[in-house]
Formats: structure tokens, C-alpha cells, sequence
């Protein structure tokens, strides 16, 4: 009889327990969403890079895009803008972590409020597709990520974010400290280095934020990071925590492609919804755009962010131009070692990029070329390509290519013409 007893009770621990699993389940799916547009994968060192979007009822953690930076920057004229910089920025903290300028972190913390608002993507049926889909033919909120009132000039305020915080977005509203929201304007996009630059009418509740010196970041030196983790739930939140690392590089694979980036490493807390927000200095100076965080079960206090400096180059053409024109070949790319086996040539060669397109005439490249090197540099993929072409040249160089054309190898000479799209 007594065993007849553990049994029954038991069984009834066991439906006990199933029942807790179902009831957090329901209530973890009440903080998803359907997610926003697609983002691009990072496959580096085999674990998830995810950007910081959050979804309208909670934290949606999607795969996420950063780009370009130090490689990919504006070629040209590169002395910034007429945004507030820093004068009195010194190189590192002093050993307690005190501020040249504040008296407290709270206090420094009250006066930047102001610069750091909400981005609300609002997206609406575009086609039947969509409408079939369950999309709605009224703008509504998809996701939400965070911004940086940088300047404020002639009526206007301008804001920094990142582009896959409002990519896709058929409207977009602005989410201001004091919990005032409205409309706002897409001034201009960059999908390699992830920025995005949106405009709205100035007022007397928001302030620009000052920029400072990415350059003089040392690992150590204390950061806090400032934004809307997993929406507006939690807006107005400051995480702290220090530079891991200042020039930290690694692979990104965004939306307008593969190429090596250059990122300030912190373990200040960053979470879905941050993307698009500050990163401070003890001072108040934006040294980053928080921007992706490594997301494991192993991986703890992995985040990263886009230096200020870099930032500077990408706005500044953006206002002026609504993107950035770079170097470009000409050509439409594929990766070697991403050709299916049975699709592949006999040319002996298993790395490289595969000419799948090419987008002008005058130039001796024939779709089907494997490009090998440039500039006697190495090229095993598509980001080899980008970098040496981004960093080092603009429109108008010359460059050699080394190809191989049906199993032979010849060389070209390609004057790069300007694009804003792919090499």
C-alpha cells in the first residue's frame, strides 16, 4: 500500500513539474514577437554573435550585423564633423575610477540622459505576401533598439544608431528619456559598418552628446553602457563595467558582406535593445556605439562596440550623402569554399573568390574567374578582398588581380570605379 502511495505521489510531482514547464513557457512566449527582417550570421569561433535588438514585447535575441569599421571607413576627407569632441579627454582612469569632470557617476549619468533615446522600427505590409502573412497594412512596432542625439543644428537634432536597429522600417519613432515619443527621419544608411544616422526636430528636452578620442581608450579603463535593453520595459538603463580590450578584431558577415572589423571589447552588460546606444567613458564621452555581444551558454561578459572615432567618419558622410561611396572592382562574388562540391570547376583551386557577375565593361574578368590575390596580397575570401580594398585604396587606384581562368593564372590590371554596394 505504501508503495501503491510513492507511486501515486510521485506521479503526481512529476505532472506538478510538467505544469511549471508549461506555465514558463507561456510566460517566456509572452515576451516574443515576430522577429524583424533577417539578419546576417557571424560564424566566428563557433559561437552566436547577436545584436542587441529587442522586440517590441521583450527581449528577442536575433542574429545581428556589425561591419567595416577601420576597414571599411570613408575614403577622402576624414576630419570628422562639426560634432562636440572632447579637448580635455585624458588617456586612461586614474587608478579609483574618479571622473576629471563629475563629481559622481550619478551625476554624470543625469547629464547624458538626455542624449540617449529609444528607435522603434514600424514596419507594414509591403505586397499580398505579407498581408498573407499576417503582416498588418498599418505601420506597427516590430523592434526596438537605442540611439545618440550627437548634434543639434538649425532646427534639427541628429541621431547615431545602428542600421539593422531600423532596417526594413517603414516608419520610425524616437523614444525620448522623459518617455515623449516622435517621428522621425532616416537621414542615411551604411549596412557594412552598421550605422545609421536619423533626424528630428530639435527641443529643449534633449542634448547632444559629446564625443570623445576611441583612440585613447586603454583596456582597463572604466565604461558604462547606456540604452533600452530588451525594450522600453527597461529604458533609461546604465550597465557598467570596463575596456576589455581596445582593438579587438574579428570577423563580421553583415548584410552588405563578409570583411574584418575592429571593435572595443567590454563586460559592461549588454543585452537585446541596446543596440544603437552609448558607450561612455567615466567623463561622459561617447567612445562607442554598443553594437553585438557574444551570446553562448559558455560565454559570459562578451560585448562589443563601434569606436567613436570610426562613427565620426561613417555620420559625416551619411548627412552629406545618405550612404558612403567606396572602391569598387565591379564584380558580383562568391566565396570558393561556399560552392557546393558538384557545382565546382576542375581549376585545382579550393580558396579564393568565384566572379559570379560582372557589373561593367572595360575590364579583362569573365565570370567564372577564381580571384586569388590582389596586389600580391592573398585573397582566401570575399572579406580578404574587402578589407585590403576599403583600408588601403579609393576610387580612381589601380590594382592587380591575380586570377585563375579555367585552371590558368594570369593577372589584370582594374582602375576601381566608385559604388556604394559590392567591390
Amino acid at each position: 500500500m505504501r508503495e501503491n502511495d510513492n507511486e501515486q505521489q510521485a506521479k503526481e510531482q512529476q505532472e506538478m513539474h510538467q505544469n511549471k514547464h508549461i506555465d514558463d513557457g507561456q510566460r517566456a512566449s509572452s515576451y516574443r514577437t515576430s522577429p524583424p527582417p533577417k539578419q546576417p550570421q557571424f560564424p566566428w569561433l563557433k559561437v552566436i554573435i547577436v545584436s542587441l535588438l529587442a522586440g517590441i514585447l521583450g527581449a528577442l535575441i536575433v542574429v545581428g550585423a556589425t561591419g567595416g569599421l577601420s576597414n571599411v571607413l570613408p575614403w577622402g576627407n576624414q576630419n570628422g564633423s562639426d560634432v562636440k569632441v572632447a579637448n580635455d579627454q585624458k588617456g586612461g582612469n586614474s587608478l579609483d575610477g574618479k571622473s576629471h569632470k563629475y563629481k559622481s557617476v550619478n551625476e554624470m549619468i543625469q547629464d547624458q540622459a538626455p542624449a540617449i533615446v529609444g528607435v522603434i522600427n514600424e514596419q507594414r505590409a509591403q505586397n499580398l505576401g505579407d498581408l498573407l502573412q499576417g503582416k498588418s497594412a498599418k505601420a506597427e512596432p516590430t523592434g526596438i533598439g537605442s540611439g545618440v542625439v550627437y548634434q543639434k543644428n538649425n532646427g534639427d537634432a541628429f541621431i547615431v544608431t545602428n542600421n539593422h536597429v531600423i532596417e526594413g522600417a517603414s516608419s520610425i519613432k524616437v523614444h525620448l528619456h522623459n518617455s515623449k515619443q516622435v517621428d522621425a527621419k532616416l537621414v542615411g544608411t551604411d549596412p557594412l559598418t552598421d550605422i545609421a544616422v536619423l533626424k528630428i526636430k530639435d527641443r529643449d528636452d534633449i542634448k547632444a552628446i559629446t564625443f570623445g578620442d576611441s583612440s585613447k581608450v586603454k583596456t582597463g579603463d572604466s565604461v558604462f553602457a547606456m540604452g533600452n535593453p530588451l525594450g522600453l520595459e527597461f529604458a533609461n538603463t546604465v550597465t557598467s563595467g570596463i575596456i576589455s580590450a581596445s582593438e579587438r578584431t574579428i570577423e563580421a558577415d553583415t548584410s552588405a558582406g563578409a570583411n574584418k572589423v575592429t571593435v572595443l571589447q567590454t563586460d559592461a552588460a549588454i543585452n537585446p535593445g541596446n543596440s544603437g546606444g552609448a558607450l561612455v567613458d567615466i567623463d561622459g564621452n561617447l567612445v562607442g556605439i554598443n553594437s553585438m555581444k557574444i551570446a553562448a551558454p559558455q560565454v559570459e561578459g562578451i560585448g562589443f562596440a563601434i569606436p567613436s572615432n570610426e562613427v565620426k567618419l561613417v555620420i559625416v558622410e551619411l548627412v552629406k550623402h545618405g550612404e558612403v561611396k567606396r572602391p569598387s572592382i565591379g564584380i558580383g562574388m562568391i566565396n570558393v569554399a561556399d560552392i557546393p562540391e558538384q557545382y565546382k570547376t576542375n581549376s585545382g583551386v579550393d580558396s579564393g573568390v568565384y566572379v559570379a557577375q560582372v557589373q561593367r565593361r572595360g575590364i579583362d574578368i569573365e565570370k567564372g574567374d577564381i580571384i586569388v590575390a590582389i596586389d600580391g596580397h592573398q585573397v582566401d575570401n570575399d572579406s580578404d578582398l574587402r578589407s585590403y580594398l576599403y583600408k588601403d585604396k579609393k576610387p580612381g587606384d589601380q590594382i592587380k588581380l591575380k586570377i585563375n581562368r579555367n585552371g590558368k593564372t594570369k593577372e589584370v590590371d582594374v582602375t576601381l570605379t566608385e559604388s556604394n554596394t559590392s567591390p
